[in-house]
Protein backbone atom coordinates (compact mmCIF):
# COMPACT_ATOMS: atom_id res chain seq x y z
CA UNK A 1 0.00 0.00 0.00
CA UNK A 2 1.41 3.38 -1.01
CA UNK A 3 1.11 6.13 1.60
CA UNK A 4 0.55 9.59 0.17
CA UNK A 5 2.90 12.33 1.35
CA UNK A 6 0.66 15.03 -0.06
CA UNK A 7 -0.14 16.63 3.37
CA UNK A 8 3.55 17.57 3.73
CA UNK A 9 3.33 19.55 0.48
CA UNK A 10 0.00 21.24 1.16
CA UNK A 11 -0.08 24.85 2.45
CA UNK A 12 -0.54 25.28 6.19
CA UNK A 13 -4.06 25.93 7.44
CA UNK A 14 -4.47 29.26 9.20
CA UNK A 15 -7.32 28.35 11.55
CA UNK A 16 -5.63 25.95 13.99
CA UNK A 17 -3.17 27.73 16.27
CA UNK A 18 -2.20 28.30 19.89
CA UNK A 19 -0.76 31.33 21.71
CA UNK A 20 1.68 30.81 24.59
CA UNK A 21 2.68 33.70 26.87
CA UNK A 22 6.02 33.27 28.68
CA UNK A 23 7.08 35.44 31.61
CA UNK A 24 10.84 36.12 31.50
CA UNK A 25 11.22 35.39 35.22
CA UNK A 26 8.58 32.78 35.98
CA UNK A 27 8.40 30.79 32.77
CA UNK A 28 5.18 29.90 30.92
CA UNK A 29 2.37 32.16 32.07
CA UNK A 30 -0.59 31.07 29.94
CA UNK A 31 -1.73 29.06 26.96
CA UNK A 32 -4.46 31.13 25.39
CA UNK A 33 -6.97 30.44 22.66
CA UNK A 34 -7.80 33.26 20.25
CA UNK A 35 -10.17 33.43 17.32
CA UNK A 36 -7.91 35.80 15.41
CA UNK A 37 -4.25 36.88 15.44
CA UNK A 38 -3.46 39.71 13.02
CA UNK A 39 -0.48 41.95 12.28
CA UNK A 40 2.47 39.55 11.83
CA UNK A 41 4.64 41.75 9.63
CA UNK A 42 7.80 43.81 9.37
CA UNK A 43 8.61 46.92 7.33
CA UNK A 44 12.02 48.41 6.58
CA UNK A 45 12.09 52.09 5.73
CA UNK A 46 14.06 53.29 2.71
CA UNK A 47 16.50 56.19 2.39
CA UNK A 48 16.58 57.72 -1.09
CA UNK A 49 19.60 59.71 -2.19
CA UNK A 50 20.75 61.17 -5.48
CA UNK A 51 24.22 60.98 -6.92
CA UNK A 52 25.64 63.90 -8.86
CA UNK A 53 25.65 63.12 -12.57
CA UNK A 54 23.22 60.23 -12.11
CA UNK A 55 19.82 61.84 -12.58
CA UNK A 56 17.66 58.96 -13.79
CA UNK A 57 16.86 57.32 -10.48
CA UNK A 58 17.51 57.32 -6.74
CA UNK A 59 19.94 55.10 -4.92
CA UNK A 60 18.21 53.33 -2.07
CA UNK A 61 19.52 52.34 1.36
CA UNK A 62 17.74 50.45 4.15
CA UNK A 63 16.84 52.46 7.26
CA UNK A 64 15.03 51.42 10.44
CA UNK A 65 12.98 48.24 10.56
CA UNK A 66 9.66 48.35 12.39
CA UNK A 67 7.41 45.51 13.52
CA UNK A 68 3.68 46.15 13.46
CA UNK A 69 1.56 45.55 16.58
CA UNK A 70 -0.31 42.29 16.97
CA UNK A 71 -4.06 42.28 17.44
CA UNK A 72 -5.48 39.25 19.27
CA UNK A 73 -9.22 38.60 19.62
CA UNK A 74 -10.99 36.08 21.86
CA UNK A 75 -14.30 35.49 23.54
CA UNK A 76 -14.58 36.60 27.16
CA UNK A 77 -14.74 33.75 29.72
CA UNK A 78 -15.39 34.89 33.29
CA UNK A 79 -12.95 32.37 34.82
CA UNK A 80 -9.99 33.45 32.66
CA UNK A 81 -8.53 36.87 33.43
CA UNK A 82 -4.98 36.45 32.08
CA UNK A 83 -5.36 39.18 29.46
CA UNK A 84 -6.50 41.70 32.06
CA UNK A 85 -3.70 40.75 34.48
CA UNK A 86 -1.15 41.33 31.72
CA UNK A 87 -2.62 44.76 31.01
CA UNK A 88 -2.53 45.72 34.72
CA UNK A 89 1.21 45.16 34.79
CA UNK A 90 1.61 48.26 32.61
CA UNK A 91 0.78 50.38 35.69
CA UNK A 92 4.17 49.39 37.13
CA UNK A 93 5.73 51.53 34.38
CA UNK A 94 3.40 54.50 34.85
CA UNK A 95 3.73 54.61 38.63
CA UNK A 96 7.52 54.91 38.40
CA UNK A 97 8.06 53.11 41.67
CA UNK A 98 11.63 52.05 40.92
CA UNK A 99 12.83 48.54 40.10
CA UNK A 100 10.27 46.03 38.85
CA UNK A 101 9.49 43.01 40.98
CA UNK A 102 8.57 39.55 39.73
CA UNK A 103 4.87 40.35 39.77
CA UNK A 104 5.29 43.71 38.03
CA UNK A 105 7.44 42.69 35.05
CA UNK A 106 5.42 43.92 32.09
CA UNK A 107 7.43 42.47 29.19
CA UNK A 108 6.95 38.91 28.00
CA UNK A 109 7.61 36.54 25.13
CA UNK A 110 4.68 35.38 23.01
CA UNK A 111 4.76 32.27 20.80
CA UNK A 112 2.10 31.56 18.20
CA UNK A 113 2.18 27.95 17.00
CA UNK A 114 0.33 26.77 13.91
CA UNK A 115 -0.71 23.14 14.37
CA UNK A 116 -0.60 20.34 11.82
CA UNK A 117 -3.90 19.49 10.11
CA UNK A 118 -5.76 17.20 9.86
CA UNK A 119 -4.94 15.86 13.33
CA UNK A 120 -8.09 16.19 15.41
CA UNK A 121 -7.50 14.18 18.59
CA UNK A 122 -4.78 12.89 20.92
CA UNK A 123 -1.16 13.95 20.96
CA UNK A 124 -0.29 16.51 18.32
CA UNK A 125 -3.86 17.70 17.83
CA UNK A 126 -3.48 20.80 19.99
CA UNK A 127 -6.37 19.68 22.21
CA UNK A 128 -4.08 18.43 25.01
CA UNK A 129 -2.80 21.30 27.21
CA UNK A 130 0.97 21.68 27.01
CA UNK A 131 1.32 19.22 24.10
CA UNK A 132 2.88 21.05 21.14
CA UNK A 133 4.04 17.97 19.25
CA UNK A 134 1.71 18.83 16.38
CA UNK A 135 3.29 22.26 15.79
CA UNK A 136 4.70 22.77 12.31
CA UNK A 137 5.18 26.54 12.24
CA UNK A 138 5.79 29.01 15.07
CA UNK A 139 6.22 32.77 15.41
CA UNK A 140 8.09 33.90 18.54
CA UNK A 141 7.72 37.57 19.51
CA UNK A 142 10.31 39.19 21.78
CA UNK A 143 10.02 41.93 24.42
CA UNK A 144 6.26 42.18 24.01
CA UNK A 145 3.91 44.26 26.13
CA UNK A 146 0.21 45.04 26.16
CA UNK A 147 -0.68 48.32 24.46
CA UNK A 148 -4.45 48.24 24.76
CA UNK A 149 -7.44 46.09 25.65
CA UNK A 150 -10.97 46.64 24.39
CA UNK A 151 -14.34 44.93 24.81
CA UNK A 152 -17.19 44.98 22.33
CA UNK A 153 -20.43 46.78 23.09
CA UNK A 154 -23.04 45.39 25.44
CA UNK A 155 -26.42 45.18 23.71
CA UNK A 156 -29.56 43.84 25.40
CA UNK A 157 -31.28 43.62 22.01
CA UNK A 158 -28.43 41.65 20.41
CA UNK A 159 -27.56 37.99 20.10
CA UNK A 160 -23.77 37.76 20.26
CA UNK A 161 -20.92 36.78 22.56
CA UNK A 162 -18.75 39.20 24.50
CA UNK A 163 -15.43 39.71 22.70
CA UNK A 164 -12.14 41.12 24.00
CA UNK A 165 -9.34 42.50 21.86
CA UNK A 166 -5.72 42.97 22.92
CA UNK A 167 -3.08 44.98 21.07
CA UNK A 168 0.48 43.79 21.72
CA UNK A 169 3.65 45.67 20.77
CA UNK A 170 6.96 43.86 20.34
CA UNK A 171 10.56 44.36 19.18
CA UNK A 172 10.93 41.61 16.60
CA UNK A 173 10.05 38.02 15.90
CA UNK A 174 11.60 34.76 14.80
CA UNK A 175 10.01 32.05 12.66
CA UNK A 176 10.47 28.33 13.39
CA UNK A 177 9.74 25.84 10.60
CA UNK A 178 8.78 22.19 10.76
CA UNK A 179 9.47 20.31 13.99
CA UNK A 180 11.61 23.19 15.27
CA UNK A 181 8.28 24.84 16.09
CA UNK A 182 7.59 22.32 18.89
CA UNK A 183 10.22 23.78 21.25
CA UNK A 184 9.90 27.39 20.17
CA UNK A 185 8.32 28.68 23.38
CA UNK A 186 11.30 28.98 25.72
CA UNK A 187 11.36 31.49 28.55
CA UNK A 188 13.91 33.88 27.04
CA UNK A 189 12.66 37.39 26.36
CA UNK A 190 15.83 38.76 24.81
CA UNK A 191 15.89 39.57 21.09
CA UNK A 192 16.76 36.80 18.70
CA UNK A 193 20.45 36.57 17.78
CA UNK A 194 21.23 38.24 14.46
CA UNK A 195 21.38 36.20 11.32
CA UNK A 196 19.85 32.76 12.07
CA UNK A 197 17.89 31.17 9.23
CA UNK A 198 14.27 32.21 9.55
CA UNK A 199 15.03 34.85 12.21
CA UNK A 200 14.08 38.50 11.90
Amino acid sequence: MTISLRPQDDPMRNFKFNVQITDPLNGPMADMGFTNVAGINMTTEVINYREGGWNTNYHKLPANTDFGPLTLIQGVIWSRNTMWVMAQRMFSVQWGGGSLLEDTQYRFTATVRVMEHPVTQGGGSGSVPGDYSGSRLAFKFYNAWVGSIAFNDLDAAGNAVLISQMTMHHEGFEVFWGKDAIGAGGASSSPAPPGPPGGI
